[in-house]
């Protein structure tokens, strides 16, 4: 019996693809400051509102990196260490 396998398709694409997710990005972008533009003409304090919700989520973001990467590290670190501290003083108090 005699098989034969068929090409297999290159990894590579020939052709490159368009960077369409960060194009919509940029519109998005673009799209959302302008309403926001003509926004804070019919609403003043609109300006304030997203200055509030922008600095809310700066905080976020840095209680994140503070305490979700910073220190959990040391937090692990601090347990490892009290963890051998206490299975050397259980190896040393054994017969």
């Amino acid at each position: 019996m005699n098989s034969v396998t068929p090409p297999l398709p290159s990894r590579r694409s020939s052709q490159r693809t368009p960077p369409t997710v960060p194009l919509a990005l940029l519109l998005l972008l673009v799209v959302g400051g302008g309403f926001f533009g003509l926004l804070t003409f019919i609403f003043p304090g609109a300006a304030a509102v997203v200055l509030v919700a922008l600095v809310l989520g700066l905080l976020f973001v840095a209680q994140y990196f503070i305490w979700g990467r910073w220190l959990y590290r040391v937090a692990v670190r601090w347990e490892a260490t009290a963890e051998a501290k206490r299975n050397s003083s259980a190896n040393d108090d054994a017969p």
